[in-house]
């Protein structure tokens, strides 16, 4: 019975997330309302399932946290620029324009900072609060593949089902779980997230809101089945794992573990 509140704290957690900007009034207002009850509700759910808060499920104000974020966000926002520019060029959507001020400006603060947030509470449910209670319980390969498993299926709330999308989900899970895991925060995880999401933005706009468009105004080009362009995006999660685990150690990443806590 010992795992019986670890679950429910997570299905609580979980349930939060995905349901209830379902049941807001659309607006900023209230949106942000939504992001900032979670953190209260995840610091006391935390607590109730023998956690010390936040901080247990990786918000942790280490040195170096705020390079782990930027480091993150370079790899994410990096590699997924590159394939969305060879989507365009291989002719998988045409940009007929882009977004004007100050449309385009109120576009990038709700972008960046709606984003980062929704990367963040994202990453604390599927990986940091799954990590803090498994860690050192189950071999660490074994919590690596399980955290990716519980977000390939996290996702289906947002994406709907597929074999293309589960199989992407999991090897990005990996990358994510990976670099949370030798951290020991959660930073560069969400930084990786984050990224990654800021260019899907940008060229398809914010998630759930895609009717708005991004700030590259798009069509699909109609460029027809392709293998590599239908799978375009495990190819990129490929690549960003495997750039992510031959340059970790060389990067110096800095880790909760090695650093007194400021807060």
């Amino acid at each position: 019975m010992a795992f019986l509140f670890p679950v429910m704290g997570f299905l609580i957690l979980d349930l939060y997330f995905n349901l209830i900007p379902h049941l807001l009034p659309s607006g900023t207002v209230f949106w942000l309302l939504y992001a900032c009850f979670f953190f209260v509700l995840a610091q006391h759910v935390s607590k109730l399932t023998g956690l010390r808060g936040l901080a247990d499920l990786g918000i942790k104000a280490h040195f170096g946290w705020k390079r782990n974020l930027r480091i993150g966000f370079i790899y994410g926002a990096g590699i997924w620029a590159v394939m969305y520019a060879l989507l365009g060029v291989f002719g998988d959507f045409q940009v007929i324009g882009f977004k004007k001020p100050p449309e385009a400006v109120i576009f990038l603060i709700e972008a960046f900072a709606g984003i980062f947030l929704i990367s963040l509470i994202n990453d604390l449910i599927v990986r940091g609060f799954v990590f803090a209670h498994l860690k050192g319980k189950i071999p660490s390969v074994a919590l690596l593949l399980l955290s990716a498993v519980i977000y390939a299926l996290d996702d289906v709330w947002l994406a709907g089902f597929s074999i293309q999308n589960t199989v992407f989900s999991v090897i990005l899970g990996l990358s994510l779980g990976y670099v949370l895991l030798k951290s020991g925060s959660i930073w560069m995880n969400t930084g990786i997230h984050w990224g990654l999401n800021m260019m899907y933005s940008f060229v398809y706009g914010i998630p759930g809101r895609e009717d708005a468009k991004g700030l590259l105004l798009t069509n699909p080009a109609g460029a027809g089945d392709s293998f590599l362009l239908d799978n375009a995006h495990i190819f990129a999660a490929i690549l960003l794992f495997i750039i992510i685990f031959a340059t970790y150690n060389r990067l110096r990443i800095n880790s909760a573990a090695e650093h007194v806590d400021f807060d």
